[in-house]
């Protein structure tokens, strides 16, 4: 009987095949052994993201490659911060997800982190510019930082800060140093309001969404941050990193998702990462699985409350080996499935 469960399930899954345009604009994970020549350095002079072996990263990502991302400032020319940037400085509605290597109760203060609507009209210049940037420090005071930034190099002047305090998030950080999963989701309200949500391993952090009344930046680009409060700056690591064109607002109706919908993976197929998007109508638990053939389940991508939106997940099958797999969404009474193919 299990034989024939099996069976049908397969045919089943094959023939739920709907395709959707991709949301992905830009994703990185640095397994052609170098950086994306996209990424522009931030500061001038400074240096810019680098591919490294992930042997010579602190620890292994169990869902990375080969290869992963480092970014340092060697020389301390900018009291120990880094940030490169990818994507049009009219960039605006988007998320940015990432693998970032987080430090524990380091000596000096260390961070590192995700940044978006990113000035970078005058990258690569002396002229100040902002940023707004998620970073973590996990020490005596755990603190998830947000903040937006007047980034002039001689005043580090800020603009906002926010903490996401333990209290206010029990349990969600680290005692040892350790791979996370960071994310800012950030959307343009109006002229003069932008919207930020923040993710720490895939959870919404409580006090999320951020709102921020301003005269800058309500567009810009997506970028990585580094930094330490010493002569060579923190060694910051980064892998999977993927940005997603979202919805214009939440509270715009027009703009969210009229159905449910799973879009095919790209690349397909794939070796040994691939994207995952998907739609939703309105918010909800969501649960996006990965199978083998025999309907055994191989990853967990989401397993959580999503609001209504546009997502990308991606898959890291470093450790499966080749074969054909089906991914599967599944939220309120949708049920959503289909087909890819692991090449190696």
């Amino acid at each position: 009987m299990k034989k024939i469960f099996t069976t049908l399930s397969l045919f089943f899954f094959m023939f739920l095949e709907i395709t959707f345009s991709q949301a992905v604009i830009f994703s990185e994970n640095f397994e052609s052994g170098t950086a994306n020549a996209a990424w522009g350095v931030y500061y001038k002079g400074e240096e810019t993201i680098l591919a490294r072996p992930m042997a010579q990263a602190p620890a292994v990502l169990a869902t990375g490659g080969n290869y992963v991302g480092l970014l340092q400032d060697i020389n301390g020319s900018y009291t120990g911060s880094a940030v490169v940037f990818g994507g049009a400085n009219t960039l605006q509605n988007y998320s940015i997800e990432a693998d970032v290597y987080c430090y524990v109760n380091q000596s000096l203060s260390a961070y590192s982190g995700l940044v978006v609507y990113a000035d970078s009209s005058s990258a690569n210049s002396n002229a100040r510019r902002d940023f707004y940037k998620m970073r973590v420090d996990f020490d005596a005071s755990n603190r998830i930082n947000f903040s937006g930034l007047k980034s002039d190099p001689a005043t580090f002047l800020p603009v906002f800060n926010y903490d996401f305090t333990g209290a206010a998030n029990p349990g969600r950080y680290p005692t040892t140093n350790s791979w996370r999963k960071l994310k800012i989701e950030v959307r343009t309200i109006n002229a003069t309001t932008v919207r930020f949500w923040c993710y720490f391993d895939n959870q919404q952090l409580t006090n999320s969404p951020l709102e921020r009344s301003t005269t800058g930046n309500t567009t810009g680009s997506f970028g990585l941050y580094s930094f330490q409060q010493s002569a060579t700056g923190l060694a910051a690591y980064f892998d999977n990193i993927v940005v997603t064109q979202l919805a214009t607002s939440v509270e715009d109706k027009d703009n969210i998702p009229v159905d449910f919908s799973l879009s095919q993976n790209y690349p397909n197929p794939f070796n040994p990462s691939t994207v995952i998007n998907y739609q939703l109508a309105s918010g909800g638990f969501v649960s996006l699985k990965v199978y083998d053939v025999l309907g055994k389940e191989v990853a967990a991508l989401v397993n959580e409350y999503k609001p209504a939106g546009v997502y990308a997940e991606t898959l890291n099958a470093t450790s499966l080996p080749s074969g054909v797999y089906f991914y599967s969404l599944r939220t309120g009474s949708y049920n959503l499935t289909k087909k890819m193919v692991l090449a190696k």
